[in-house]
């Protein structure tokens, strides 16, 4: 069996303890290889890093994206409210007092 150290920080050591607790695991060793047996897979693919690239690959790229100063003018309304339709009651329910 292959064997490692690890260094685990304050808070990720105080969330181990707590799910030891919670599985009932006997050791942090095992608490690791469950979560790396059954979690694995699920990081691998989900973890997103960018690669490093050369910073002059990135001009061209730097170039279309808009910057925060340019506003573009909002639509304008293709719509327009009659009069009668703000001062018509006719339809409004009453209530008997």
């Amino acid at each position: 069996m292959a064997q490692a150290r690890v260094v685990i920080r304050g808070a990720a050591l105080e969330m181990g303890e707590h799910l030891l607790k919670t599985t009932r695991l006997a050791s942090l060793t095992e608490l690791i290889n469950v979560m790396f047996s059954r979690y694995g897979r699920h990081l691998e693919t989900t973890w997103e890093v960018l690669p490093a690239f050369d910073l002059d690959e990135c001009a061209p790229l730097a170039k279309s994206v808009p910057t925060v100063g340019e506003q573009k003018s909002a639509p304008a309304a293709d719509f327009t409210f009659d009069e009668q339709s703000t001062t018509d009651k006719s339809n409004q329910r009453t209530t008997a007092k």
